[in-house]
């Protein structure tokens, strides 16, 4: 089921941008084939990991050449399996950025005013007011930044284990794929650091002014690429969901697998990741809410299905429905 899966989320996914492109005026950004690249320089690190290893401990046989040939050849199936992932991934993220572009040119950010209310309905107040903590907000800005290697990191992890990660790698690619390219459609928004940049009015001055300088900076960059067209790295603008939050409940999900004791500190991390998204003014409350719920369910009712069908050859994620327990 999960091998086919996978491929089906990646087709859906295509069609899905292709048929944003037919009706926008967007044209195609080549510039975000880069992801593909990315993905197989993480792939190309893994294989010389396994070369390095294999090295290490084949040269003490009494045949070491044969030996590290050998030892190669034992491990063509994990570097086959992360080879796919690598493809699979680096295509989905092509495709996310492209669609993530295309936002302003198929209906605009017309969200951004009600998520801002119902935040304020739920709180009693803009709740960023709530999630500053004084003097932790330069720390709290780079571990925000971290975000990009702990998620790819721990992806290819999985992927070059030896043990079948099936279920957490095909839930990465259905939290980015439903949730974060489609989902992201729903409720079209920019988020608070650009409220007014986007005509909204002064209601968030106060936060963007004692915001973190990076947080600011990373702001100019992504508006000068937005009003140019641009589609430099990391390009874009999205709110709703936030997939830094949905990604980093995706990896205590995937840290429980790795090693268990992991998963207290992976949480307190999402939580982190959460709090900044907030605080900084990349995201409203809200956000990061729905995209924890809908990233906690997808891989609960994928580990579900598998547990389920323990004949189709896909060993189960051992307990992964108790992740964030």
């Amino acid at each position: 089921m999960f091998p086919t899966l996978r491929y089906w989320l990646v087709a859906a996914q295509a069609a899905f941008v292709l048929s944003l492109a037919a009706i926008s005026a967007r044209p195609i950004p080549f510039e975000y084939s880069r992801p593909m690249g990315a993905a197989l320089m993480i792939w190309s690190a893994g294989f010389l990991f396994l070369l390095v290893r294999t090295a290490m401990f084949e040269t003490r046989a009494d045949r070491p050449v044969t030996s590290f040939v050998l030892g190669i050849k034992g491990e063509a199936g994990t570097l086959w399996k992360a080879f796919t992932y690598a493809l699979l991934l680096g295509l989905a993220m092509a495709l996310h950025g492209w669609a993530k572009t295309m936002i302003p040119h198929v209906g605009g950010y017309w969200a951004d005013p009600m998520l801002a209310d119902l935040d304020y309905r739920l709180f009693g107040q803009d709740p960023w007011h709530l999630f500053r903590f004084d003097g932790l907000g330069p720390l709290f800005s780079k571990i925000y930044v971290s975000w990009f290697p702990v998620t790819f990191g721990t992806m290819g992890l999985l992927a070059f284990s030896k043990r079948d990660h099936s279920v957490l790698l095909t839930s990465f690619l259905a939290i980015l794929i439903i949730i974060g390219t489609m989902g992201q459609y729903v409720l079209p928004s920019a988020g608070p650091i650009f409220y007014e940049r986007l005509g909204l009015g002064a209601r968030f001055d106060e936060l963007i002014v004692t915001t973190d300088p990076s947080v600011n900076f990373l702001a100019d960059y992504l508006w000068r690429n937005f009003e140019s067209g641009g589609a430099n790295l990391g390009t874009g603008i999205s709110a709703m969901p936030s997939m830094h939050v949905t990604m980093a409940v995706w990896t205590a999900f995937a840290a429980r697998a790795i090693w268990r004791p992991l998963v207290v500190p992976a949480v307190l991390y999402a939580l982190i990741i959460y709090i900044t998204s907030v605080a900084s003014g990349w995201h409203y409350a809200t956000d990061g809410l729905v995209g924890a719920a809908l990233a906690t369910i997808t891989c609960l009712w994928l580990s579900r299905r598998a547990q389920q069908a323990p004949k189709s050859g896909l060993a189960a994620e051992p307990a992964a429905a108790g992740a964030l327990a």
